[in-house]
Order: structure tokens, then C-alpha cells, then sequence
């Protein structure tokens, strides 16, 4: 018998690569709970979602100004093509997701290209899809960043004004300022 028949060829997986930078990221373990460096395999059926809630996320920041249910990423094709591609959705309903400069309100999804920028909170998420050739699953790679991501692609992110817009509070007048969503946990209150 031939060797070539014999060997299992290994597909190569869409990577759903995922840069993370915060501003506080040096000072603060945000990302404690996140398995950065490392590839993780997932079905293409299911959805990655990320927030605070270790038992509805898929993977969870540690931090407690981020909705407990932030966003959620799902894998899909278009009839007749290959490519796995993704779509990002706003799962918070309290906070707004920024993605390519489109405003996501509460469960509202956008494609994702190649490569995007995701904005939530004071978090910037650079999203970079790598093409693979398995049709039933894909891999998703957390790093950190140092540099925000917005600065890289030249895209001018003022946190000041997009507060205002997007429903952050801010405190002034000697108190401390804040640019974190609005957003209680009701479990705190039972």
C-alpha cells in the first residue's frame, strides 16, 4: 500500500484571533481568567461568548464593569463558499458594543472582516481572521496588546466623547472620573 494513502491529512482550522488591550491592563488582572497564548478549539455550531459570567461565557474577563453577557461571536458560511466567517453580537443590555464604527445596541450583530476593531467599555478588541479549511470547527487565540489596537489601524478613539454617546458614566466636580458602563448586577441586590 501506498504511504500517501495511508497518512491522515491534518486540516488547517479558522483562527479567530482575538487582541486585547485595556488601559489599566498593567496595573489590574483583567485577563486572569482568560487563556491567553494558547489555542483553543471549538465546533463551529456553537457561540463564544465572552463577558464576566464564568457560567454563561465561554470565556470571562476579570472585571466587574463588564456586563456579565458582553458579546458573543458565532461562526457561518455563505451558500456555495468555504470561507468560515464570523459575526459579532451585542449581547449586553446595558452597554454598547463599537464595531467598525457601527454602533451595536442590545442584540444586534454585525459581519466581521478579515479584521476589525470591536470597542466596549474602555476595552479595544482587534479581531483578525485567519482562513482555514475545516468546516466543523475553528479555533479562537487570545493575546494581549500593549498599544491600543484603534492607534495601530489609525482610527481616532476619543473615550470622552464616545461616553456620552454610549451611555458610560462620567463624574466630575472633585468626584473620581469614570468611563465604565452603566451597569448593575442585580444578583448584589437579592
Amino acid at each position: 500500500m501506498n504511504v500517501s494513502q495511508t497518512m491522515t491529512t491534518e486540516e488547517t482550522l479558522t483562527c479567530l484571533h482575538i487582541y486585547l488591550y485595556h488601559p489599566e491592563q498593567a496595573t489590574q488582572p483583567l485577563y486572569n481568567l482568560l487563556p491567553l497564548n494558547r489555542l483553543h478549539k471549538r465546533s463551529a455550531e456553537d457561540s463564544v461568548r465572552l463577558g464576566r459570567d464564568g457560567q454563561t461565557c465561554t470565556f470571562v474577563l476579570n472585571d466587574a464593569r463588564v456586563s456579565r453577557k458582553q458579546i458573543s461571536f458565532q461562526a457561518y458560511r455563505k451558500a456555495g463558499s468555504a470561507d468560515m466567517r464570523f459575526t459579532v453580537q451585542n449581547i449586553s443590555q446595558k452597554g454598547k458594543v463599537v464595531a467598525n464604527g457601527c454602533e451595536l445596541g442590545y442584540l444586534e450583530r454585525a459581519d466581521l472582516e478579515d479584521k476589525a476593531l470591536l470597542r466596549f467599555g474602555r476595552y479595544e478588541l482587534l479581531i483578525l481572521r485567519e482562513p482555514g479549511e475545516s468546516q466543523d470547527s475553528f479555533e479562537v487565540l487570545f493575546e494581549k496588546r500593549n498599544i491600543p489596537p484603534s492607534r495601530e489601524m489609525g482610527v481616532d478613539v476619543n473615550f470622552r466623547s464616545a461616553v456620552m454617546e454610549t451611555g458610560m458614566r462620567s463624574y466630575q466636580n472633585g468626584g473620581p472620573l469614570s468611563q465604565e458602563p452603566l451597569e448593575s448586577d442585580e444578583t448584589l441586590f437579592e
